[in-house]
């Protein structure tokens, strides 16, 4: 490829991201300041992957993640969340809300806290039983049972609430995180803390869970939500309900749903895996030709990374000019203009960050340089950009990578030139070292060992010395840990 090509096609990337990193290193945690120590730093809790949540209080405000200690919350381990949602563009984009939560107590629970933002709460119940509910602060409902919850039972939370879902300024873009309506359309972007935002939530990526989702809108507007589509029902006031199934485990964040005037189309991979796109009928063509290359995508990944992991898979354009996509379990959402690269970033989210999702936040590299680097090797596949090419490019555009990946700092979460392409970086160096074979082994393994939960970068390092023998930690100090950018020259040459 012409240089002049390969740098439209990378600025491109730059576009569904940058803006995003600039946004969020300006604005991230505004409202979280006294979550965060005062010397910067982040605190000593770790949490562990996989949902192990025994040893957190279930009275603490949050489950104890270094950079958003508030988000999640302990003393519990949530199985299966049941959405029924009926939204009203006509009362102010009123919803009305009953959330089924299935769980299991990792502790005798006295209460217990979900997360839940600004809207009403009309009645909990927990066993099927009358529960007193307060709310502590914005973001915490506390639920006390009628009696004590036993270490190791399994419950059911009912909470009924109504009201306009707030927008959460320090999600992935100030303005647009959580629920967002414009005139007669709404959108998902949840990343870190939006799903809050319309339904009460354990919202922590360490504690996934399987979804029904039911939403009742106009029935001249069509509804997409994550999973498969399993029915839809006209209903004698003018509405339609649709329901949809997640039956893997999905992060609270990754939750979707779209509301809008939707063309579905449905197609297959060559190989077979199943694909749904819902775009706009605003628009249609270019939405169509943006997605038109997922189904080659889906097979070169699951060549390299192991099978794709859900039983569907599309996107969802919508007509509006967001500067950003986000990987949203099984149904990505994009604006309608989206290069080729940014399909393949969002694509492979789906092993790395949605089948295996990040134990803390300080782990997010794991999503984003595992992303980057994956577009990478599509670009090389496809005859676009060699990956050496891009490299090339990006070292010398990214801007400064002289954060460390594993710990950007919970106000530049989304650090371009550190989290993304150092990231990326870093394992292009890693396979360089362990060679083709063991290198793409590692990150089959990866999915096969951590998918349907939460894993760490440490689990990661200890994975990849597993696979290739060799001792890496020079490598991963390097890489991952120093403030210094290391030379590429040193460790390729």
């Amino acid at each position: 490829m012409a240089r002049s090509d390969l740098h439209t096609r990378v600025v491109a990337v730059l576009v569904a991201v940058t803006v995003a990193v600039f946004s969020v290193g300006c604005a991230k945690e505004a409202k979280r300041d006294d979550a965060v120590p005062a010397d910067g730093g982040s605190t000593t809790t770790d949490v562990p992957h996989n949902s192990d949540s025994a040893a957190l209080d279930a009275t603490a405000a949050g489950i104890g993640d270094p950079y958003y200690p508030e988000l999640g919350n302990g003393g519990y381990d949530v199985q299966h969340y049941d959405l029924d949602l009926t939204w009203d563009p006509g009362s102010s984009g009123t919803v009305a809300g009953r959330t089924t939560i299935k769980a299991k107590s990792t502790e005798k629970l006295e209460s217990f806290h979900l997360d839940l933002l600004g809207m009403q709460v009309e009645e909990v119940t927990v066993d099927g039983e009358s529960a007193e509910n307060r709310r502590d602060g914005i973001h915490e409902l506390v639920i006390t049972p009628a009696e004590a919850i036993p270490d190791h039972h399994s419950f059911t939370v009912e909470v009924t609430y109504r009201g306009v879902p707030r927008i959460v300024d320090d999600a992935l873009i100030p303005g647009l995180g959580g629920w967002i309506t414009n005139n007669r359309q709404v959108y998902v972007a949840s990343e870190p803390d939006g799903a809050a935002s319309f339904f009460p939530v354990n919202d922590h990526p360490s504690d996934k869970a399987t979804y029904d989702i039911h939403i009742t809108a106009p029935a001249d507007l069509s509804v997409v939500a994550n999973g498969t589509h399993t029915g839809t029902t006209d209903n004698p006031d003018g509405t339609r309900s649709w329901s949809f199934e997640m039956p893997q485990p999905m992060a609270s964040y990754l939750v979707q749903i779209v509301i809008a005037n939707l063309r579905i189309e449905e197609s297959a991979s060559p190989a077979g895996v199943p694909i749904r796109h819902a775009i706009d009928e605003d628009v249609l063509a270019t939405g169509e030709a943006s997605m038109e290359g997922t189904g080659d995508m889906i097979d070169f990944f699951a060549e390299k990374f192991g099978p794709y992991p859900f039983d569907v898979y599309g996107g969802v354009v919508i007509d509006e000019p967001i500067p950003f996509a986000l990987e949203t379990q099984t149904l990505t959402l994009f604006p309608a203009e989206t290069d080729s690269l940014t399909v393949a970033h969002e694509l492979s989210h789906q092993w790395f960050g949605d089948d295996v999702s990040p134990a803390t936040w300080k782990d997010i590299w794991l999503n984003e340089g595992f992303a980057t680097y994956s577009s990478w090797l599509w670009a090389d596949h496809a005859g676009d950009a060699s990956v050496d090419d891009i490299i090339a490019y990006e070292t010398d555009n990214a801007g400064p990578m002289d954060v460390p990946p594993v710990d950007p700092g919970a106000d530049d979460l989304f650090n371009y030139g550190s989290v993304y392409v150092r990231g990326a970086l870093t394992l292009h160096v890693l396979r360089h070292k362990i060679g083709d074979d063991d290198f793409f082994e590692l990150l089959q393994t990866w999915v096969e060992r951590y998918g349907g939960g939460s894993a760490s970068t440490q689990d990661f390092e200890d994975l990849a010395e597993e696979v290739s023998g060799d001792d890496l930690t020079a490598l991963f100090d390097a890489w991952l840990r120093s403030d210094d950018e290391p030379s590429l020259d040193d460790w390729l040459g």
